[in-house]
């Protein structure tokens, strides 16, 4: 094996290991987890503040746990927190600590259950209080740290401290109003075929569209009358598109074009099969 053909190789693994890598930056879901808390928060925000709940569902013989969340400071501020509520039972706070860093801001919020032996029910475990100091525009995550390198671990415990599993999701807002839903396209509604040679009264009559296929017996039919060349045109374009299926033509819509994520396969097995062409070439 030659340098060029090393080379090569090399570039190809060094791609594999980052698409891994990116692979390993989205949330694992563990499908045995014994709960879900997921980051409450407003998609957009167009106040000074607004409010996260952590929530939490079908929880059983909860008594108390940990979380840091990461945000970024350029665009949020933590305000205040305060207790949770799960089936009528406040969740007192026990601590808590703002932990500056180069990329982002890091909340700990420390929550308890005093003088008691758990709790089962859905509520949140925490309420936080968020202040906008970013611009129109701007977006932030607001994430639970789950990797030890990046903070301490969330965890949650029983009354007699076993441990319970959870999968934790963030959310990401964007600071102003939300965008108007798109009303969509309408529908046009087709128009009458107006008959060759008739008269006005009988054109007037006429609002049902024609199908292609009488347009095109009309086209060979009237091939002598000049008048007739919109008919052979309007037949012309209902076969010169293969696949076009004439209920779609007949609606005055536009023929079946196949998605261009039916192509990607093809491209991808052509890129492949140039990049092994190339290897051997360089043998």
């Amino acid at each position: 094996m030659n340098s060029i053909t090393r080379k090569i190789l090399l570039i190809i693994l060094a791609i594999l290991l980052m698409a891994c890598m990116a692979a390993g930056d989205e949330v694992e879901i563990d499908p045995d987890a014994d709960v879900n808390v997921t980051v409450n928060a407003p998609e957009y925000v167009s106040e000074d503040t607004f409010e996260v709940t952590m929530d939490v569902t079908e929880i059983i013989d909860f008594d108390s746990g940990q979380f840091d969340l990461k945000y970024d400071p350029d665009v949020l501020k933590v305000l205040k927190e305060e207790a949770g509520d799960i089936d009528d039972t406040e969740i007192s706070i026990d601590g808590h600590k703002h932990i500056p860093d180069d990329d982002y801001d890091r909340y700990r919020v420390l929550f308890n259950i005093p003088g008691a032996d758990g709790v089962s029910g859905s509520g949140y475990l925490a309420k936080i209080t968020f202040e906008v100091v970013g611009g129109t525009g701007d977006t932030s995550a607001i994430d639970v740290i789950t990797d030890s390198d990046e903070g301490a671990e969330p965890n949650l415990a029983e009354a007699d401290a076993d441990e319970i599993t959870a999968n934790w999701f963030g959310t990401t807002v964007t600071i102003g109003t939300a965008p108007p839903e798109s009303a969509g396209t309408p529908t046009p509604t087709p128009t009458g075929t107006p008959v060759v040679n008739a008269t006005p009264d009988e054109q007037e009559s006429v609002s049902v569209p024609m199908p292609a296929e009488t347009l095109v017996t009309e086209s060979l039919e009237l091939s002598s009358n000049p008048s007739g060349l919109t008919a052979r045109a309007e037949g012309a374009s209902a076969v010169a598109v293969p696949g076009a299926s004439s209920e779609s033509l007949e609606d005055g819509g536009f023929p079946d074009i196949p998605a261009s994520c039916d192509i990607i396969p093809i491209y991808s097995l052509v890129g492949l099969l140039a990049l092994l062409y190339a290897i051997i070439q360089f043998k």
